[in-house]
């Protein structure tokens, strides 16, 4: 078995992760500054923080697929160095404009960019490590995430506390342009030739034979963990997108805080996430993904449970601790259902499939979020205040979790029934 130092001596692995991180790090000060324009600095209110994230998911929602099959027909290492360089580009237009539907246009289009790297970071991680370190592989991976998310909304305060937001999205200009140079300094990462398309789970010869040719939806129906996984992602992202939309409103109306504690927060979902992929790269034993996207569904309810508690305090000082305290446990559950989806999507799914798969997935998660940012202005504060709507949100968490665990069981039990 691989050991933890083999995952760190991966230099392909590494690079993939550092070059997320440049860019990831360049994102989150452009997505501070947006922010900062259309909300904390220009009085935005729910329906135009929703629209922030709603210019990036619909071209992502109908492009994912596309990047799924490029992902699957040409070199993925080409496929994200494009991706970084063309992003650079569009990023670069919000420099220049003030009105919010030029700065929605080219985050619509920088969706449309970016959308290739998941998909592909998704397919190579399976060909550059073995199966039984696929936990551990991503669980690095996430952990270099979660670094950027402590480390950068922070980051993101103290720039624009200095620069004014057009001038402070330069940094993610250059912060492409550097990703896509580290990219390029990697050897290629081919797509899977037809002869090595397997299925992980599914080791029939007509599954095999899907694999190789048939579509997306025969191999849904084939393998029943992976209908379950994409079920439980549109459910759980459906639910917490709520926090999504509503986070700088809440923060501004309820908290009393602006830039630096939205900033503060996102930071310590990360810190929880580190803090779970530094146990899952050390834990001993075989791995059981199921139990732990189980696990990290249930403590991202503590987010949106805290939510709902701190809009009743009428306290900000005491809501502020609630919801801090509260925060970091629940990235602790983001990092456990985000390492852990990734994980059980590579096992299931057919190799040669695995960059559609995951292309599908991603429009899966946006799907969720675009109707929970539809709904959400919709419902708050017209028809739910925010407490109440976090409040529902966190007994549907809870119902989401109760569903994986009744399904596996009854999975279980089919798999130990006799044959005839």
């Amino acid at each position: 078995m691989a050991t933890n130092t083999s995952i760190f001596k991966n230099r392909s692995l590494v690079t993939i992760g550092i070059s997320e991180s440049v860019s990831n790090t360049g994102n989150w000060i452009t997505m501070m500054a947006v922010y900062a324009l259309v909300v904390f600095r220009g009085q935005g209110n729910v329906a135009e923080s929703s629209g922030i994230f709603l210019a990036g998911l619909l071209p992502t929602l109908l492009f994912s697929p596309v990047a799924g099959w490029l992902c699957d027909r040409f070199d993925r290492r080409r496929l994200m160095i494009a991706s970084e360089l063309t992003s650079g580009l569009v990023v670069a237009g919000i420099i220049f404009v003030d009105e919010i539907g030029w700065i929605y246009a080219l985050l619509a289009l920088q969706a449309v960019s970016i959308t290739v790297m998941t998909p592909a970071r998704q397919a190579v991680v399976p060909d550059l490590v073995g199966r039984e370190d696929l936990t551990r592989a991503n669980a690095f991976l996430q952990q270099l995430s979660a670094a950027i998310k402590i480390g950068a909304p922070m980051l993101a305060g103290l720039v624009l506390a200095v620069l004014d937001p057009h001038q402070a999205i330069i940094l993610d200009v250059i912060s492409f342009g550097f990703s896509a140079l580290i990219l390029s300094r990697r050897p290629a990462l081919p797509p899977h030739p037809a002869e090595r398309r397997t299925v992980s789970r599914v080791s029939s010869a007509a599954a095999d034979r899907r694999a190789g040719g048939q579509g997306l939806g025969s191999v849904l129906k084939e393998i029943p963990g992976l209908r379950l996984l994409f079920l439980c992602e549109f459910l759980s992202v459906l639910i917490i997108v709520g926090f999504d939309v509503l986070a700088p409103v809440f923060i501004r109306d309820v908290l009393a805080g602006g830039e630096s504690l939205f900033g503060l927060l996102i930071g310590l979902i990360g810190a929880g996430s580190l803090a779970v992929g530094i146990l899952l790269m050390v834990r001993k034993g075989k791995p059981n993904p199921w139990m732990d996207t189980l696990a990290g569904i249930l403590l991202l309810s503590l987010i949106t449970g805290s939510l709902a508690l701190a809009a009743g305090l009428h306290d900000p000082a005491a809501a502020k601790t609630v919801v801090l305290v509260a925060t970091f446990f629940g990235g602790v559950g983001n990092g456990l259902v985000v390492i852990q989806k990734g994980t059980l999507l590579q096992l299931l799914s057919p190799a040669g499939l695995l960059g559609r798969m995951s292309g599908l997935f991603q429009s899966t998660a946006v799907a969720g979020q675009l109707v929970g940012i539809l709904v959400t202005p919709l419902v708050v504060p017209g028809l739910l205040s925010m407490g109440v709507f976090f409040g529902f949100g966190t007994a549907a968490l809870v119902l989401v979790a109760a569903f994986i665990a009744i399904s596996l069981r009854a999975e279980s039990r089919e798999n130990v029934q006799p044959s005839g």
